[in-house]
């Protein structure tokens, strides 16, 4: 299994501008912004994922969120995704790769929030 850790540090700023981008209104809890719950499919992207495509245009599939607290700005996360499965499938313009990821982040050493992904893309299995 590949694994990856990165750390993301949340803030107003990059909260704020993630809302707008999906157009989700801006939620506080005592006066702090809250993520809107899509937003951890954002936080690799700034981490180095070896086993994807570097090229390749991915489409999400499927994705499932579980929280056990809001994530809020000011929050400094310790985050853990890894690679759970792939599969191949033969499509209509050729071979689809099924890349199924997990991701876990940590607050204060406790899980705060968890995701499964799928992303989809063209091309050869790694």
């Amino acid at each position: 299994m590949n694994k990856i850790r990165f750390q993301v540090q949340l803030t107003t700023e990059n909260i704020v501008q993630y809302a707008h981008s999906i157009a989700s209104p801006l939620q506080r809890i005592g006066g702090a912004a809250v993520a809107p719950s899509t937003m951890p499919v954002t936080f690799w992207k700034t981490a180095d994922v070896p086993w994807l495509p570097l090229k390749a245009a991915m489409i999400h599939g499927t994705q499932q969120f579980t929280y056990h607290a809001p994530l809020m700005a000011g929050m400094n996360l310790n985050c853990e995704l890894s690679l759970v499965a792939v599969k191949h499938k033969a499509g209509r313009s050729g071979l689809l790769m099924f890349y199924t990821h997990s991701l876990i982040c940590y607050h204060r050493d406790k899980p705060i929030a968890e995701a499964e992904t799928v992303l989809i893309g063209r091309g050869e299995m790694i």
